[in-house]
């Protein structure tokens, strides 16, 4: 049995799509560092330009901000968007597993899944990638549409449209929200759809956003970390109230450890 502190009952993630430096509000490296404290992954993806060089300062803030957040960092030409964004998510949902699934062996068996004998660690890791399949995963994906985004921004939007096509096809529940960063009406950031499954409701959301303004990351983080926990806490009480109404209906005792 894990550990609540340590629950795998559902990833939860935020991937940054970002092609430059934060430049506006809270430094995004502390921003991500708050949300892994929630058990929030964050990971980012840096898109380089034609020329395949990135300004030094872009690229130790993309990296930084991962590190910070516990999570995995890429950099990607625009047309390989789609299918970078698809293997990050499904990368940071097993390496967190892994890390869980490792301190959980630890404790019991105080052993590293790295110096198990080779027969269980193939037995382990064969777990890990079939559970992160089943696993439900929640996925805010943070998008710089600053200036400098203005001609990649219709390929970003494609890019978040197959990501959702992906996690359909997975056998766990896979949504996503997306937030964009400058927002709207002066806002630091805004959130643009809510966590949904619905290819069209998010296709039709996708279709408002502009490009144009500053790239205030850190501030975006904070909203995105915001999103997930109300989004957890509305399914935390929606699932007692259905545990709840079966007990009555049923006179079925509440499980415990009954985990989100």
């Amino acid at each position: 049995m894990f550990k609540e502190d340590e629950n795998i009952g559902e990833i939860r993630q935020i991937i940054i799509i970002t092609d430059g430096k934060s430049n506006i509000g809270i430094s995004p490296i502390e921003a991500a560092r708050q949300a892994n404290k929630f058990g929030i992954v964050v990971s980012t993806i840096g898109i380089i330009g034609q020329d395949g060089d990135g300004n030094e300062s872009d690229i130790e803030e993309v990296e930084g901000i991962a590190k910070a957040g516990g999570g995995l960092c890429e950099y990607t030409h625009l047309e390989n968007l789609g299918m970078t964004v698809q293997v990050m998510t499904q990368k940071t949902a097993q390496k967190t597993i892994e890390q869980i699934v490792t301190r959980q062996l630890k404790s019991i068996i105080g052993v590293d899944i790295n110096n198990l004998e080779p027969k269980s660690r193939f037995k382990i890791v064969d777990f890990i990638e079939n559970f992160g399949d089943s696993i439900n995963l929640k996925c805010a994906v943070i998008l710089d549409t600053s200036g400098s985004m203005g001609s990649k921004l219709d390929t970003a939007k494609s890019s978040l449209i197959e990501l959702l096509q992906s996690l359909n096809s997975r056998r766990g529940e896979g949504k996503i929200a997306v937030i964009k960063y400058p927002g709207y009406n002066d806002e630091a950031a805004s959130v643009v759809c809510n966590f949904t499954d619905s290819k069209e409701l998010l296709q039709n959301r996708l279709s408002s956003m502009r490009a144009g303004g500053g790239t205030p990351t850190g501030p975006a983080i904070e909203k995105a970390c915001q999103l997930i926990m109300e989004s957890n806490k509305y399914r935390q009480e929606e699932d007692n109230s259905k545990v709840q109404t079966k007990e009555l209906s049923e006179g079925s005792e509440i499980i415990e450890n009954y985990y989100v």
